[in-house]
């Protein structure tokens, strides 16, 4: 894993402009979704961390906090990682109605260093929502 995961969190979000983000981490199928991971308090440190900085308002902080949260997932659970982005993304796909760049980012995972093989068997449980 390169050390500055930072970019390829930040690439990930990038790729999920037009879908509505902010609204799916404020929603209660993302707490239910860090609940069935044990990522509830992580994500409230991460949010609340963004939310105390003064630069940052209403969008910034929750991409910071997005950047922050899955920075702080690849660097402790990496292994996990594919498989918690994969239902992340499945979630927000039931939640959403746009499509997920689900090509996109798996490409991006597989730059970042995790294994094809790996990416590619936990993305298929998203199913074909995506593009």
């Amino acid at each position: 894993m390169p050390p500055d995961t930072k970019k390829f969190i930040t690439t990930l979000y990038a790729l999920l402009p037009e879908l509505p983000l902010g609204e799916y981490l404020s929603s209660e199928h993302f707490t239910a979704f860090c609940r069935e991971h044990g990522l509830t308090d992580t994500w409230k440190e991460h949010l609340e961390n963004a939310k105390d900085r003064p630069d940052l308002y209403g969008k910034d902080s929750i991409k910071n906090a997005f950047i922050l949260f899955f920075d702080h997932l690849v660097q402790t659970r990496p292994r996990e990682f594919p498989g918690i982005l994969a239902g992340f993304l499945r979630d927000l796909g039931k939640w959403s109605v746009c499509p997920l760049p689900v090509d996109a980012i798996k490409c991006e995972c597989v730059r970042l260093g995790f294994p094809a093989k790996t990416v590619e068997e936990e993305f298929l449980k998203i199913g074909n929502r995506g593009t």
